[in-house]
């Protein structure tokens, strides 16, 4: 196969950027789940797992974090991302 038609080829796999900011919004949207999330954390106080408590939350600290509660004893705190 000559060089033209491989980068054609390429080409026709390329999509614009108009398609992939759809794409990006279509699952942005779709994620958008918000609510409490099990991210695999020991809680502190008594060993089961923490939570995030908003997952589409991020606080701009330095480094930025994430808050965190446990269901069972009712902890809350931060972690870091």
């Amino acid at each position: 196969m000559s060089n033209n038609k491989q980068q054609n080829k390429m080409k026709n796999k390329l999509k614009s950027l108009a398609e992939s900011n759809a794409e990006s919004l279509r699952s942005a949207f779709q994620m958008n789940d918000n609510s409490p999330q099990p991210n695999g954390i020991e809680c502190p106080k008594c060993k089961e797992e923490l939570m995030d408590s908003n997952p589409m939350m991020t606080l701009t600290s330095n480094p930025p974090q994430k808050n965190v509660h446990c269901p069972k004893c009712e902890y809350s705190g931060y972690r870091y991302c």
